[in-house]
């Protein structure tokens, strides 16, 4: 895709986000032009492959992100006639936990922030609020100072509950490295995921935050036998590894058993 197919060995990896939202309160679908700009994403990736391509499709668990993906993925195969035409095989739908949405730690569990929103919009009026439905409120108010929205206030600002930044960046790893561990030859993964692990993703591979990307925005990554990368954003091409193993800082057993 983009530059060809991929070589013996190479795999190649679409991350794309979800189509327009009802609505960020709940964890929503999809409107009627997210279902749409889902489709035409679809029909677009089919024009790309090539015959004796192998596509999977892991999806973020969440409602928006599995809408995209069963959207998408009938759109991709109806432009090719099939799900296996000229050797080209797209495979099924899958929930993959490792391309899930920012993340929030509600009593000790890590949610999705669609139930941090959820349950912070169920705390009674006129009661002190606690440290967690606090923190949340600056996310989802005060980031109005920042032109790029909650995600931009997420990036730059320390927090207690929400999952930190980098840490979004290396569980995406994690999942593009896993995408590779039997890979057959043309690989393609195209992955319907969210904007806030997407951001960090590039942010932490070039050095800034190049903004929002818009619904069905695109990050290219082409990963080598080598664990080479070359990562594509918009105007942004950055040559790097996959990252071999994770800081100390980060807990193993919590990051080994993310969502699981």
């Amino acid at each position: 895709m983009g530059a060809g197919l991929p070589g013996h060995g190479e795999y190649d990896v679409v991350l794309l986000r979800h189509g327009e939202t009802v609505g960020y309160d709940a964890d929503h679908g999809l409107t009627p032009l997210g279902e749409e700009q889902a489709r035409a994403r679809g029909v677009a990736l089919a024009a790309e492959l090539k015959p004796g391509t192998t596509v999977v499709m892991p999806h973020a668990r969440s409602a928006r992100g599995t809408a995209t993906a069963v959207t998408l993925r009938a759109a991709l195969v109806e432009a090719l006639g099939g799900e296996h035409v000229d050797g080209t095989e797209i495979g099924p739908l899958h929930p993959e936990p490792w391309f899930d949405n920012l993340r929030f730690n509600l009593h000790g569990e890590a949610v999705d922030t669609s139930v941090a929103v959820t349950t912070r919009l169920g705390l009674p009026d006129g009661e002190q609020l606690p440290d967690w439905a606090a923190e949340y409120d600056r996310f989802d108010t005060d980031y109005r100072a920042f032109a790029g929205g909650p995600i931009e206030w997420w990036l730059r600002n320390p927090t207690l509950y929400f999952e930190p930044p980098q840490v979004a960046a290396h569980r995406f790893w994690r999942g593009i490295a896993a995408l590779g561990a039997n890979r057959p030859e043309n690989l393609v993964a195209v992955v319907c995921t969210h904007s806030a692990p997407m951001r960090a993703f590039v942010a932490t591979a070039i050095g800034s935050d190049p903004g929002e990307p818009e619904n069905l925005g695109e990050i290219r990554v082409r990963v080598r036998p080598d664990d080479s990368v070359t990562l594509t954003y918009r105007d942004h091409v950055v040559h790097m590894h996959v990252p071999p193993q994770l800081p100390p800082w980060i807990d193993r057993a919590w990051f080994e058993s993310f969502g699981r």
